[in-house]
């Protein structure tokens, strides 16, 4: 089947969306299987171990599956409203089985502690004045926290040591540990630095301090990561990306606007408005940002500190979640309804600019203009090293698609608002385990004969 050719950006219209045609060679997810278990939107998965992961969502309820066949093993009941937040969370020193356990909070603001091992619930705590939105493990601490219109510190008997006072109406959003026993939280427009203090011969009992807020942003934040041991990264909802240090807490970098510094050969105007320019999510590598600007993707250089790759319509709505895949390939999902899967690749280095050459220049006649030359050079100065290239586009769900997790052994597995779970296989793969299987019956069957 012919491959079909790739959009291209046109001058002076809006960016048109990159198309694939059906011959996805670089595409490995040719087989799928959906799962269906849950009632309504399907918006967290957590990964358990190498072949588990659990699923969550506005129903309520968690389900835990096997990765590798799609079986449901258990089903989770305990929350009357929709689950807000979920994480894997360590065992509890009491219990003589290790067993996984998860921490899931919800809009009936309870926070649950469930055995994904026995479907057992564990602990429950249902002291919250409002819901939690975050959660976030301090393993060198041996703390947890819950976000809502406050902070709250929790060992892992699920006993409150301390708390805020009231920080917001709407909440915390997000939540990251960074060192000297400090975390940032994300409150509207603001990040505000806190110190944890555990107890010491002085003091018996837990204290959190507010050290320091965090004023940069001009809207609410969406997005917060650490993206390595020096610097964390925050997003807002009007496109604003900033670099901070983690130690003293300065900006070290900020990208406002993402459009106006690349392909400025181009004049492609975007619709400015907030949902097409918010920064809902992202991932990093060693070297760059990945984040998710409205319905586009953008690689921001840490050290470069500027736009290195992007595509400015990678999906036809908002990105809601991506994530790196080996190979210098990028995974993103949207609210319309596709997976896109993407290569970073580097581009050709431009032209030299070449000699005047003819009669004229002989004597001096056919000189370069300077003036004509900048516009070259400054061309040079904005053109991305980079590209984004669409190598595989799955079409499952029908409606917008949550997130994902990715196994490297089992595949990709995606939820959607559509109420459905699909596990993307490698068709290649899969086809061989299955001829592998099918060996395996026929010599312990005897059916198999060797012909000389």
């Amino acid at each position: 089947m012919r491959r079909l050719p790739l959009l291209e950006l046109e001058p002076n219209n809006k960016s048109p969306l990159q198309t694939i045609g059906e011959e996805q060679t670089q595409n490995p997810y040719t087989e799928l299987l959906v799962l269906r278990a849950h009632r309504d939107i399907v918006r967290f998965l957590v990964q358990l171990d190498d072949c588990r992961f659990a699923s969550a969502g506005d129903d309520g309820i968690v389900v835990v599956w096997n990765a590798q066949t799609g079986e449901k093993l258990l089903e989770l009941s305990g929350h009357t409203q929709k689950i807000t937040a979920i994480i894997t969370f360590p065992p509890l020193e009491a219990c003589e089985e290790k067993n996984q356990l998860i921490l899931t909070a919800s809009a009936d603001k309870t926070v649950i502690v469930w055995d994904c091992d026995t479907g057992r619930q564990v602990r429950k705590v249902s002291c919250f004045h409002s819901t939690v939105k975050c959660l976030t493990i301090l393993q060198r601490l041996d703390v947890w926290l819950s976000g809502g219109s406050d902070l709250c510190v929790w060992n892992r008997r699920l006993d409150l040591l301390c708390k805020t006072s009231h920080l917001s109406d709407t909440g915390v959003s997000a939540l990251i540990e960074i060192p000297k026993n400090c975390v940032v939280a994300a409150v509207g427009k603001e990040l505000i630095i806190f110190k944890l203090v555990a107890p010491t011969e002085g003091s018996l009992e837990w204290n959190i301090l507010e050290v320091k807020r965090l004023l940069d942003h001009q809207d609410n934040i969406l997005s917060l990561v650490n993206v390595n041991d020096l610097s964390f990264v925050s997003g807002s909802h009007v496109g604003e990306l900033i670099v901070w240090d983690v130690s003293d807490w300065t900006v070290q970098a900020c990208e406002r606007n993402f459009w106006t510094q690349l392909d400025t050969q181009q004049e492609i105007k975007l619709c400015q408005k907030p949902n097409d320019i918010s920064i809902h999510h992202f991932t990093w590598d060693e070297e760059n940002v990945f984040a998710a600007v409205g319905r586009g993707l953008y690689v921001y250089n840490l050290q470069m500190k500027r736009v290195i790759a992007c595509q400015k319509t990678a999906h036809d709505s908002s990105v809601l979640h991506i994530a790196r895949l080996p190979n210098r390939q990028l995974i993103s999902c949207s609210e319309d309804g596709s997976v896109r899967i993407w290569e970073l690749r580097e581009k050709q280095q431009l032209a030299a600019e070449p000699l005047p050459t003819g009669f004229f220049n002989m004597w001096g006649f056919g000189r370069v203009n300077k003036q004509a030359s900048q516009p070259v050079k400054k061309q040079q100065e904005n053109t991305t090293p980079c590209s984004l290239e669409l190598i595989g586009d799955l079409i499952g769900h029908s409606s917008s698609v949550e997130m994902f997790l990715h196994f490297e052994d089992h595949g990709l597995v995606t939820c959607s608002a559509d109420h459905l779970i699909i596990l993307w296989k490698n068709g290649e793969r899969e086809s061989g385990l299955r001829s592998l299987k099918l060996f395996q019956k026929l010599e312990e069957n005897g059916d198999l004969y060797l012909t000389v």
